[in-house]
């Protein structure tokens, strides 16, 4: 009985010790988390910074708005820089500014990095978006630009063309079937995938003649955003987002796996393409052969496998996303204004008479309301939405506020398409605003590639050229 006794007031004991040192595990989690949010809201070097409290505190305000509001933090710094004014901080580390001044000061600056915080989660670690090394960004930079030269891509516009028609071809099938609703946004999907594939990867995915055009690659790149939200602001699950063992891969939905079975299929190019650069399987010349083995300003090299893919892995993401949203904006406001449609279809019409007959992308650029109209829908998709982050490397005037060293700054690009000082009545689809005198200086304004040596290089091109076939032939048809 003694024994039990002792027994009993022993684990009792125990019991109380593991129940303090809980509680004392708990007391030094909350005085570290309040001493750290009173340390960043009150001593921090951007304490003068107008914000929200709880931005101040945590990055887990900028978290919220990515991951619970599903990128919701646009319209949020919009409230609050209608609140605060033209700089508001909106993370322990982080300003976001409002005015033209501050956009070019911060992507034109070469002394900001990019902050890998943000870049790293994107699967391409080693591809030429992802550089946070000023210096070696500028050498891909340098090696990537002669490939998407306007010079080479205008030799590879029978392609485009062909692509483009094809998607008419299927457009007019479903139409003859009667089929009631196509999702006009995944078919463009489809056909910027076959453009950007066939021409950095020498090779067709068949996008468009999938059903419904609901390739899974497509829907898992259109889905993609969350997963890269979750990893920037939780990067201690990147193994775990990134590293699915097969078994649980199998139970998932196929678009949940299907960037991963992307990579694979590039690899296995890559693989090809370095142990017999020889063996060209397309037309032309790829990205993959344009990058294995270089000479340029800054000598001779060779990219390594990892590198070839990643590569390969953002051009399709970088090209595919970014004109079809462009291409769905246009198409929506050009069927909510019969007086825009009737214009450029008579534009179309005067220049290109027999559609059977093709026509150059030289000449189609050369029309003014058709460039007009894609314009503005690059003014009115933005290209990437979220604020892009740069860090100051020493203390640095922007828009007349001396930003302290270290400090994470942004601009998102909806600031600039739809400042009222530049673009008047900024939410409304006008292609007059580009024919009007001076109004070539708008082009400056259009941000949808960001700014500077960091800008996307190369996709500005196929893209712009993509877009001149597709309103073209859209409206023609």
């Amino acid at each position: 009985m003694a024994y039990m006794t002792g027994l009993i007031e022993s684990l009792a004991a125990v019991e109380d010790r593991v129940l303090v040192a809980a509680f004392s595990a708990l007391a030094l989690i909350f005085c570290t988390c309040a001493f750290r949010a009173v340390s960043r809201l009150y001593f921090h070097p951007l304490s003068k910074f107008p914000g929200p409290a709880l931005a101040a505190m945590s990055g887990y305000y900028l978290a919220y708005y990515d991951i619970v509001k599903h990128g919701g933090i646009v319209e949020q710094l919009e409230k609050l820089h209608e609140e605060y004014g033209p700089v508001v901080r909106f993370g322990p580390d982080k300003l976001h500014f409002n005015e033209l001044s501050a956009y070019e000061a911060i992507y034109r600056d070469i002394r900001f990095p990019k902050d890998g915080r943000f870049y790293d989660p994107f699967i391409t670690t080693t591809a030429s978006f992802g550089h946070t090394d000023i210096q070696a960004a500028k050498k891909r930079g340098n090696l990537i630009r002669p490939f998407f030269s306007r010079r080479s891509i205008l030799q590879f516009e029978n392609v485009i063309q062909d692509t483009v028609d094809r998607l008419i071809v299927s457009l007019a099938a479903k139409h003859t079937a009667k089929e009631s609703k196509v999702n006009i946004y995944h078919a463009l999907l489809s056909v910027t995938m076959e453009v950007v594939t066939s021409y950095c990867y020498g090779r067709s995915f068949q996008a468009l003649e999938h059903p419904q055009y609901s390739l899974p690659v497509l829907l898992a790149l259109k889905s993609s955003n969350f997963v890269i939200f979750v990893a920037q602001h939780f990067p201690f699950l990147q193994p775990l987002i990134f590293g699915l063992p097969a078994w649980i891969e199998n139970l998932l939905p196929e678009e949940a796996t299907a960037m991963k079975r992307l990579v694979e299929v590039l690899d296995e190019q890559v693989a090809g393409i370095v142990s017999d650069p020889g063996r060209v399987v397309a037309e032309h010349r790829t990205i993959f052969h344009h990058m294995l083995n270089f000479e340029g300003k800054e000598g001779k090299g060779r990219l390594g496998h990892g590198e070839l893919r990643d590569e390969g892995v953002l051009l399709l993401a970088a090209g595919t996303d970014t004109t079809a949203n462009t291409c769905t904006v246009a198409t929506f406001h050009i069927l909510s204004n019969p007086g825009i449609e009737r214009r450029l279809r008579a534009e179309l019409g005067e220049a290109w008479p027999d559609v059977g007959e093709g026509i150059s992308l030289e000449r189609l650029e050369k029309l003014p309301y058709l460039t007009a109209v894609i314009y503005e829908g690059l003014r009115l998709s933005h290209g990437i939405v979220s604020p892009l982050p740069r860090i100051v490397t020493e203390p640095t005037m922007i828009s007349g506020f001396l930003v302290p060293e270290n400090t994470v700054v942004s601009m998102a690009q909806p600031f600039v398409h739809l400042n009222p000082d530049i673009f008047p009545d900024p939410h409304r689809f006008d292609p007059e605003r580009w024919l009007q005198e001076g109004s070539k200086e708008l082009q400056n304004y259009i941000v949808a590639f960001s700014k500077g040596q960091r800008m996307c290089i190369g996709i500005k091109c196929v893209t712009r050229l993509s877009l001149f076939f597709y309103m073209a032939v859209w409206v023609a048809y």
